[in-house]
């Protein structure tokens, strides 16, 4: 939630992170009405989670001896659902517990990573406001979220795992309110790490407004004619058939024999055998010709 600069920096003689002052002894009802699978987890031992990850039903307070479940302290009550909130923030914790990471919306995070930002995030909501500065709204917003007293009701500065075991599950239930605050962009806290909550940013999206097909060029006929007539030649210099074709199409309209014998040295001097022409007479105009009256099927 908090920028560097505001972070306090503490040193606490035989102090330990997560390792509380007092036993705890919660577990999950679910889990101890199953006979097949009676089991009170290490993982309840420690201030961590506030629900099973397995049921997603909050973890209720007993009593008995180590190593052995004895009654719950509240024999009539049932199972409560944790919120989505509480859910979502134990699921990771248990994940960083099996797997060794946590797999959060920017990215994937090793799970001492993970542990390190849960208990900055505690250490910033037990934080008065007044060391806070400008951003003592974000912690003001998030205890007003999850509906619990400012601190939890705190004076005075403590370490969270020594702190009055009613106060650490509100202190929890705040951070999983401040994890999905900044998850849905209610908060967007200064904190370097908070951007981890925040989805990948999306790349590539337009305007919304139509866009502009470019005008196609337009297109020179004369161009491709003489395109054609080149590729034409190039091909009638190897190809007899090609060389007659188009030698029908230049002298369409020429009957008299000095102005074919004109043509035919215009065709020579553009590299055509003379041998490919020296007793063709086009017998027709080149509009009655057809394929197989000579014309090349590549012409």
């Amino acid at each position: 939630l908090l920028p560097r600069l505001r972070r306090k920096t503490r040193s606490i003689t035989s102090w330990r992170a997560w390792l509380p002052s007092q036993p705890i002894n919660r577990a999950c009802p679910l889990c101890l009405s199953d006979p097949e699978n009676q089991a009170v987890l290490l993982a309840w031992k420690l201030p961590l989670m506030l629900s099973c990850p397995l049921h997603g039903c909050w973890l209720e307070s007993y009593w008995g001896v180590p190593g052995r479940f004895l009654g719950w302290e509240n024999a009539d009550a049932e199972p409560r659902t944790a919120s989505d909130a509480i859910a979502a923030m134990d699921q990771r914790t248990w994940q960083a517990l099996t797997t060794g990471h946590v797999e959060l919306p920017r990215r994937r995070i090793h799970a001492g990573l993970w542990f390190r930002l849960l208990r900055t995030l505690l250490d910033e909501l037990n934080t008065p406001l007044s060391a806070c500065g400008t951003c003592a709204g974000y912690p003001r917003q998030v205890w007003e979220g999850c509906g619990h007293p400012l601190r939890a009701g705190q004076s005075l500065w403590r370490p969270y795992e020594t702190l009055n075991p009613i106060v650490r599950l509100q202190m929890l239930e705040a951070a999983a309110t401040a994890i999905s605050l900044i998850e849905v962009r209610d908060i967007s806290p200064p904190g370097e790490q908070a951007k981890l909550f925040w989805s990948e940013p999306q790349t590539g999206f337009t305007s919304g407004l139509p866009t502009k097909a470019p005008k196609p060029e337009p297109i020179n006929h004369w161009q491709r004619a003489v395109q054609a007539i080149d590729e034409a030649i190039i091909e009638a210099r190897h190809n007899p058939e090609t060389a007659r074709s188009l030698f029908a199409l230049a002298s369409y309209g020429r009957r008299d024999p000095a102005s074919l014998e004109r043509l035919r040295a215009t065709f020579v001097k553009e590299g055509i055998p003379p041998e490919f022409l020296s007793h063709y007479l086009p017998d027709a105009p080149f509009a009655c010709l057809k394929q197989n009256d000579g014309l090349s099927d590549k012409f």
